[in-house]
């Protein structure tokens, strides 16, 4: 499953802003970035930082930044996909019963306010 972060990322423009900044946490936050950077650029040819977790408070803060479905999550935990997050919007009726079967339903973070989200956090990190 595609992570939500993965489309709220900071780019390396945005480094640079707090790069400007005169705030004592916007330049210690940049020197700890600067290793995330490199290896997203490394990994993935890219220099973004994913936000996973200002994007999870975010979501808790402001909920109407995230649009969610219901579904259920399995986790696989062996084999060449161990570690993978499924999800089961349970819209297909199984005639049979499954792995699927009886599971909870949670609400589950599909996309983000990319834009608004950026923004929010880096106002808090400029101020």
């Amino acid at each position: 499953m595609w992570s939500i972060c993965f489309g709220c990322g900071d780019k390396y423009s945005d480094g640079e802003t707090l790069a400007s900044s005169n705030e004592k946490f916007a330049q210690y936050l940049l020197k700890m970035l600067e290793v995330y950077f490199n290896y997203h650029h490394d990994a993935y040819s890219t220099k973004v930082v994913y936000l996973h977790d200002p994007t999870a408070m975010l979501a808790a803060i402001n909920p109407s930044l995230i649009t969610y479905v219901e579904g259920a999550i399995r986790v696989q935990t062996n084999g060449i996909t161990r570690g993978l997050t499924l999800l089961y919007n349970k819209q297909k009726r199984f005639a049979e019963i499954t792995e699927w079967s009886d599971q909870p339903s949670v609400n589950v973070a599909v996309t983000v306010d990319t834009p608004t989200a950026l923004k929010l956090v880096m106002e808090r990190l400029m101020e």
